[in-house]
């Protein structure tokens, strides 16, 4: 559904509920929901910004979580802007800040949502950065409170707002930064006194939702807001001091493991769409972090070498490995047939991956659909050729003419 149909399916919402928020409201209200390190239910929100509310179809319901999902997706990628309809006017600023216009509900909206993040259970620095945030926003819900906000004698008013209004997305993403990646993340929670159980389950339950949004993303865009992420952990927490130290170990500290899957899955991306150099670099480097490989990325990096055609890294890499699995009987057939051609030695290499795995052929050549989803796999199964081929696998059999219809001949 386009956004245009979606806002529309959400305004019809609206004209039939007790509140009754104009669609510049409810989007600010959505973008201050991203904001909240614990945010709350829909079950919640829905009702705290609609009221009493009733539905014609499903599909109105459908449209407001559809909406909700753009603007925390919007937060995520640190795409703060207001929307167009909410500029102040140069030359009459006082008209711009009515009580229905859209700069003054969209603050609104936004100072809404904010009122979920409960102040004692955040640490010194969100409630600072919260509370800036607050008092920039209750600046624009009226030309009044502006001038309590904002008047500074001796200064032209007109200027002071400009300035004022152009920092809005600044301050947004700040207390967004804040709530989510401050310290440690959602575990500095406990370092400021807060020991209920419960509360620290839900903070990392939030933290947990959101890393599963980011990492459902395939397209290459996502690409720019993992590097983002990542730079955002290495800033605060994964410093050069903090990876001297934990070197080798990184996997069995839960609060890498966010930025371990960040980057792992950038690698994949990068070797989607056309980097495997930038792959490679990355895989070597999360290796390094955890040469124990709870991730299997080492079998993403050895269809790197094949994409890449560097056989001597793939022979070096297959070298150090101790393991017999469908991920190194691939590696060796493929690179077998791409090195030697159609020979005794690449069909024995081809003969040796189709025993160990009976279900390789006809699952990686397309004969064969398998259920989706799996969250682990068995040996020789066709839950592990699926894998295999989201490791890179179909990528590297593509790389190398030829190749699968050599793997279809006896």
């Amino acid at each position: 559904m386009s956004i245009q149909l979606i806002k529309k399916a959400v305004k019809a919402l609206s004209a039939n509920s007790e509140l009754q928020p104009d669609i510049l409201y409810i989007e600010g209200y959505l973008m201050g929901l991203g904001v909240a390190l614990q945010p709350p239910l829909p079950s919640e929100w829905l009702e705290h910004l609609f009221g009493h509310y009733t539905l014609e179809h499903a599909k109105q319901l459908e449209a407001v979580m559809d909406f909700h999902t753009i603007c925390f997706r919007k937060m995520i990628r640190d795409e703060n802007a207001l929307p167009k309809q909410c500029a102040l006017s140069k030359t009459a600023p006082e008209e711009s800040l009515g009580a229905d216009k859209p700069l003054s509900l969209y603050c609104m909206g936004m100072l809404r949502a904010l009122t979920w993040i409960n102040t004692e259970h955040i640490n010194a620095e969100q409630r600072q950065q919260l509370q800036w945030l607050k008092e920039i926003l209750r600046g624009f819900t009226s030309y009044e409170q502006a001038r309590r906000e904002f008047d500074d004698e001796g200064q032209d008013f007109g200027k002071v707002l400009l300035k004022q209004r152009r920092m809005i997305p600044t301050y947004v993403a700040n207390t967004a930064y804040a709530m989510r990646f401050a310290d440690d993340m959602v575990e500095v929670l406990g370092e400021y006194g807060i020991t209920d159980e419960e509360m620290l389950e839900q903070a990392h339950e939030a933290f947990n939702e959101m890393l599963e949004e980011v990492l459902d993303r395939d397209d290459e865009e996502a690409i720019a807001d993992y590097d983002r992420l990542v730079m955002r952990f290495e800033e605060n927490m994964i410093t050069p001091e903090y990876v001297t130290e934990n070197m080798g170990v990184f996997w069995k500290m839960h609060e890498t493991r966010p930025y371990m899957m960040l980057r792992a899955k950038r690698a994949q991306l990068n070797l989607c769409y056309g980097k495997p150099e930038k792959a490679v670099e990355e895989l070597q480097d999360l290796l390094r972090l955890n040469p124990n490989d709870n991730q299997g990325n080492r079998y993403l990096l050895l269809n790197c070498f094949i994409v890449m055609q560097d056989w001597a890294q793939l022979r070096d890499c297959l070298g150090q490995l101790s393991e017999c699995s469908t991920f190194t009987q691939a590696a060796h057939a493929l690179m077998s047939y791409a090195t030697e051609g159609d020979t005794a030695h690449s069909r024995e290499a081809k003969r040796a991956l189709k025993e160990h795995n009976s279900h390789f052929l006809k699952v990686a050549t397309g004969q064969k659909r398998t259920k989706p989803c799996h969250d682990s796999y068995s040996p020789g199964s066709e839950e592990e050729v699926d894998f295999y081929l989201e490791a890179g696998g179909k990528k590297a059999w593509l790389s190398v003419e030829g190749s699968l219809f050599w793997l279809r001949q006896k």
